[in-house]
């Protein structure tokens, strides 16, 4: 898909000229998502990174192509709202034995691998343990030809905090010849391990939000892979639920808006 091909009348335009896509139209038909491709959205925290993906996934988490959702926060509204929503199923670790139903049914097209909190004195370690089982285990099954995508939320916590940053970027170095897809939550474009580094180049599909901060808005030029000055003037342009999007692979950018829900 690209700009061109979409009808100049069907949308209202933004800054440049850029398309801007009602983020439940853009997720539905213009989020052409291919297994294996890694998937980053950047901005401030509270500014709907979850929410956004709850919403690409409800238009491509399959049961052939299952989304996990690793969750690294006590409590979450939006997951534990849109998970149920979309008939994810809710785990407290890793690997999940079969539900007898799933035996019958077929698997869910997602899962939500939620620790237990409670404890803190264990709670990071515990967590990060189950995070670090799931990579590992859904690593070796890519190997045998299962598609996934795993969702790491709140990569920053994921990758220093926990310490899972050295098997989050192996996935994004090998996993998507595999067909398993990592899409990352980034609040800066800086200062979350190598994990941020590689996501730069390794993600085909970049979602960025407004950021008042001048260093984070020139990295985002660097990011998208388009010229900076540019990327740095649209993102400024962006109203409180808007994100800027770009499609590396096929080169073309638009503003996706949320304007019309809760976010």
């Amino acid at each position: 898909m690209k700009v061109t091909d979409i009808p100049e009348s069907e949308f209202q335009r933004g800054y440049n000229g850029l398309l801007v896509i009602p983020r439940r139209r853009f997720a539905e038909s213009y989020f052409h998502y291919k297994p294996g491709q890694h998937v980053v959205a950047v901005g401030p925290t509270q500014m709907g990174k979850t929410s956004l993906y709850f919403d690409l996934l409800e238009f491509c988490a399959t049961p052939k192509l299952p989304a996990y959702v690793c969750v690294v926060k006590p409590s979450d509204k939006v997951t534990s709202t849109r998970g149920p929503e979309l008939g994810f199923r809710e785990v407290d670790e890793w690997p999940a034995a079969k539900k007898v139903g799933e035996l019958f049914n077929g698997p869910p097209p997602g899962y939500i691998i939620w620790p237990k909190y409670g404890n803190l004195d264990t709670d990071v370690i515990a967590c990060a343990d189950v995070s670090r089982k799931l990579l590992s285990d859904r690593y070796a099954q890519g190997a045998r030809g299962k598609q996934g995508i795993i969702v790491m939320q709140d990569t920053m916590v994921q990758s220093k905090i926990m310490g899972n940053d050295a098997p989050m970027v192996n996935l994004l170095a090998m996993a998507g010849a595999m067909g398993l897809g990592e899409w990352l939550e980034i609040q800066k474009p800086t200062d979350s391990g190598r994990t941020n580094i590689w996501a730069q180049s390794a993600c085909v599909h970049k979602f960025m939000r407004r950021d008042p901060v001048s260093t984070t808005q020139k990295k985002y030029g660097e990011i998208s892979g388009m010229d900076p000055k540019f990327v740095m003037e649209a993102t400024n342009s962006l109203a409180k639920f808007q994100q800027f999007y770009v499609q590396s692979d096929e080169g073309w950018c638009c503003i996706v808006d949320a304007s019309e829900r809760t976010i």
